[in-house]
């Protein structure tokens, strides 16, 4: 093809000189070889370089959050845990305060029984006391009365146990 353009003449008519344009294509060629094994292959070894390293970053990342996934679930795992034992324990408090509240109140019933016995008893006493007083009031005013009556000072324990007796009937 190119004999035939030298045949031609046509390159020549063009200006174009045949040597130059076979050394050009063979610089071009060098350089085209040169550029793509130094400059264009280290770009391209940095490009795969910096390739590799973001996947590690994101098998790296993907780990990660496979680490955290894993111990968000044990720690939720371990708060319910931490929880149903807060609360078992608030149970066993809560029951042991009923039992403590329950067993206070049985004392204070038994205390205020027993209070409410003493009561009783000591005012059981103090009416016969009163009794008593009353009736040796009443048979002292009434042996005083028949004195003045009968105008006469009556024997104390001959009258005393007569006026006794009718106090003791009439109450």
């Amino acid at each position: 093809m190119i004999s035939a353009l030298l045949a031609s003449g046509l390159l020549d008519d063009l200006g174009i000189n045949l040597k130059v344009l076979v050394t050009q294509v063979v610089i071009f060629s060098i350089t085209f070889l040169l550029l793509s094994r130094v400059l264009f292959g280290k770009a391209l070894d940095f490009m795969k370089k910096r390739e590799e390293e973001v996947r590690a970053s994101h098998e790296a990342i993907t780990r990660d959050r496979a680490e955290v996934a894993r111990l968000t679930k044990e720690y939720e795992a371990h708060i319910g845990k931490v929880e149903k034992e807060a609360y078992e324990k608030t149970q066993e408090i809560l029951k042991g305060a009923l039992a403590a509240a329950g067993a206070s109140v049985a004392r204070a019933q038994a205390d205020a029984k027993s209070e409410i016995e003493r009561a009783v008893a000591q005012i059981a006493r103090e009416k016969e006391q009163g009794l008593a007083q009353l009736r040796t009031e009443v048979a002292r005013l009434a042996q005083s009365v028949a004195e003045k009556v009968m105008d006469t000072k009556l024997d104390a324990d001959a009258a005393g146990a007569a006026v006794r007796k009718f106090v003791s009937e009439g109450s």
